[in-house]
């Protein structure tokens, strides 16, 4: 049986396919040395065949690299910075490798994010570095990839164990956008953790980030923004006006850092957002004076802790509607729980967590709601004068020197005075939760935090710092007396500070690196 179109077909290529154009009747013959020459006239076809699928691969490649596919995207293309501004990169892209090895004995090092400040191809246009290059007006982008770690979850007192460890388990749940429980029980994790740096040059700030505001806007929030920062091009410098002083009167300040956090004029949310935005930014000032931008004036507490971290009054620009700069560090964009940030900070402080070593600080201190000025009403303890008085008689057996101290009845001159006095004498902190415990910052590793929270206002800040700080932390979650009061767990309590105070955590560090292989030849720390 014969296959009609296979029969039909030519044994010869039509002469517009031919190489050559020889027009010759077909052969009749099937003799050898016909089917030789055959072969060699068939040898033409394979040559163009592949020619020709070769040519349609490339013709149809050129065609498709056009047509727009949402997985594909070629690299961005800009128009190059001018000198002066590649030169400031250069310096930008090196400022935090400079400080992390300028400080290579801090304890802060060990936890330094690595800077990512190159937009590769294919790298995610989110990253700070490819912002940058889209963003008008912006002249650096750092991704800061922080360094996962877990915390050890608290101390309980045996006679409320189970009690306190259900309580305080379920307030952990509500922290998963930043932690959540390792498989591991005793410990909650912290992973994927990033910051971003950018530097805007000839810049403004006009109210937004909006400051002392709770919304998703505020710097520190989700939803923090640059978009209404206000920009010239990345290429505009002084050579657009005619003297440096038209340059100097449009832009007065040389390098402004945008604090427009949360209450950044309180005592807390200065320390737990603000000092964050400086440990993540200012080194991008590159030594050189640097201002900020911040809301509503603050007491004199918060405006020394300013000075201490490089911020005199005159360079801090409170409820200011404008403030225009030749280069803008904006640095919202900062974790609020890592061990780098709350190191450094007291680094700038000029603490060291370290230095006084536990045996030498022998003060205890109890942080009332019932008295002083409390910002917020409840969380007293009703029973409060009953319990001082046998933490008293507690110490007192220790025979260890040990003082029971009221934070109310202590008078200093100066902030900064304070902190060296927790610095040099406190081994234990004890109190409802509330701002004042905000000051065991400045006590040293090891130091006892015992911190008493109503079932009805809950908190993890104070456990998080403490262990972050590598200090002993302790809860007790009581029932709700009233608005928000409790009745402290007398007997609890000093089971608690009979096996706690003045002894470092029994069961290791109380912070530990995490990484996500363990063979020993990465060298992780124990």
């Amino acid at each position: 049986m014969r296959i009609p179109w296979l029969s039909r077909a030519s044994t010869r290529l039509p002469v517009y396919q031919r190489l050559d154009t020889e027009v010759q009747a077909e052969p009749q013959t099937t003799s050898s040395s016909c089917l030789s020459t055959r072969r060699t006239q068939r040898a033409p076809l394979y040559v163009l065949l592949t020619v020709a699928i070769g040519s349609a691969f490339v013709i149809l490649f050129s065609f498709s690299a056009h047509i727009p596919h949402p997985y594909r995207r070629g690299p961005p293309i800009f128009p190059p910075l001018p000198p002066h501004l590649l030169d400031k990169q250069r310096l930008l892209s090196a400022a935090l490798p400079v400080l992390v090895a300028s400080g290579a004995e801090l304890p802060s090092t060990r936890w330094a994010p690595v800077s990512i400040s190159t937009c590769q191809p294919g790298m995610h246009p989110y990253l700070a570095p490819c912002l940058a290059q889209r963003r008008e007006g912006a002249i650096y982008g750092e991704e800061l990839v922080y360094p996962d770690f877990r915390l050890r979850q608290p101390f309980f007192s045996r006679t409320r164990v189970e009690n306190d460890t259900l309580e305080w388990w379920k307030l952990v749940d509500g922290i998963r956008e930043r932690g959540s429980r390792c498989s591991d029980k005793e410990w909650v994790c912290y992973r994927g953790q990033n910051g971003q740096n950018l530097v805007l040059a000839n810049a403004t700030y006009r109210g937004s980030p909006p400051a002392d505001s709770w919304s998703d806007a505020a710097c520190m929030s989700d939803g923090v923004s640059t978009a209404k920062l206000e920009t010239t091009s990345a290429n505009s410098s002084n050579n657009n006006f005619e003297t440096q002083s038209q340059y100097d009167e449009a832009f007065p300040v040389d390098t402004l850092l945008v604090a427009t956090s949360p209450d950044s004029w309180s005592f807390q949310h200065f320390l737990d957002r603000v000092t964050h935005i400086i440990a993540q930014g200012s080194h991008l000032a590159l030594g050189q004076r640097i201002d900020a931008v911040a809301g509503r004036t603050p007491g004199s507490a918060v405006s020394e802790m300013w000075e201490m971290l490089g911020f005199p009054s005159p360079q801090v620009h409170y409820n200011s509607p404008r403030v225009a700069a030749k280069a803008l560090v904006f640095s919202c964009r900062a974790p609020l729980v890592h061990p780098w940030l709350s190191l450094r900070s007291l680094e700038t402080f000029g603490l060291d967590p370290t230095s006084v070593p536990l045996e030498k600080r022998k003060k205890v201190v109890y942080f009332s709601r019932s008295h002083g000025n409390v910002a917020n009403g409840g969380r007293r303890v009703l029973n409060e004068n009953q319990m001082l008085d046998q933490i008293r008689e507690l110490l007192a057996e220790r025979g260890q020197g040990e003082e029971l101290v009221l934070f109310h009845d202590l008078g200093f001159h100066s902030q900064a005075d304070l902190m060296r006095w927790f610095h040099q004498n406190v081994r234990g902190v004890l109190g409802p939760h509330g701002g004042g415990l905000y000051n065991h910052r400045w006590a040293g590793k090891d130091t006892l935090v015992l911190e008493l929270m109503p079932k009805t206002f809950t908190s993890l800040m104070f456990w998080e710092e403490a262990s972050l700080l590598s200090q002993v932390y302790a809860t007790m979650v009581l029932p709700q007396a009233g608005y928000n009061d409790m009745l402290a767990d007398i007997p609890a309590m000093l089971d608690i500070l009979r096996e706690r105070l003045g002894r470092p955590d029994v069961r290791g560090p109380s912070i530990e690196e995490m990484y996500r292989w363990h063979a020993p030849e990465l060298e992780l720390p124990h």
